[in-house]
């Protein structure tokens, strides 16, 4: 878990699956940063803790039985705008996320990712970052949807942030330029155009960077 850099939260759960709910509660509860989770199962009902509890943080599903998620991310949004939105759903779709980016959401995670990574991908939007997850290709997401990677990341091009995500992954260069269909002294001079560009060290510090900006997962 990255050091903690934020207020503690307030964290508004919102998913209409009782025993899915339950255990996120459960989860967020446990975490030191969070000082209280709310949680609901409608968008009435998260609307209604909205106004009453003033989130900093929420955790949206999708499918909810009176409304969608994404509709309810500009509602939520425009309620306080300044709680941050992560969705949690079922559905991987490249679409769905970009439509959830529109609306204001600041991550998309799928419900089968890893209780850390979920905690940690949390924690990136609290301290404002940016977190898709592994079925979604950043690049591409964030170029359709006419935005860039948070700093330091902003100055980079989409095949640059693609390298980044794989050697933040951990693939030596001759492994990226297998995956990219590249040759490796291309890769390597890229690598060194992003090192310059972010700022960073060395392979190990762009990976820490790419890590707390969300564009990889822990």
């Amino acid at each position: 878990m990255p050091e903690e850099t934020t207020p503690r939260q307030v964290v508004l759960v919102v998913d209409d699956h009782p025993v899915f709910r339950a255990g996120l509660v459960a989860l967020l509860s446990a975490q030191h940063w969070i000082e209280r989770v709310v949680e609901a199962d409608s968008c009435a009902t998260a609307l209604d803790a909205m106004a009453q509890e003033q989130p900093s943080l929420a955790v949206l599903d999708l499918g909810l039985p009176d409304g969608d998620g994404i509709d309810l991310t500009t509602r939520v949004r425009a309620l306080v705008p300044g709680c941050r939105v992560l969705i949690l759903t079922m559905t991987s779709s490249g679409d769905t996320a970009r439509g959830a980016l529109a609306a204001g959401a600041s991550g998309y995670l799928v419900k089968e990712t890893d209780p850390e990574t979920i905690v940690s991908s949390l924690h990136t939007v609290a301290n404002g970052g940016l977190v898709l997850g592994p079925h979604l290709d950043v690049s591409a997401v964030l170029a359709e949807e006419g935005r860039r990677p948070p700093a330091p990341f902003h100055r980079l091009s989409p095949r640059e942030v693609q390298v980044v995500r794989l050697v933040a992954a951990g693939l030596t260069n001759a492994a990226v330029a297998a995956r990219l269909a590249l040759a490796e002294k291309t890769v390597r001079n890229q690598v060194s155009v992003i090192l310059d560009k972010t700022g960073a060290t060395d392979r190990v510090h762009l990976a820490l960077l790419a890590r707390e900006a969300g564009l990889v997962n822990p």
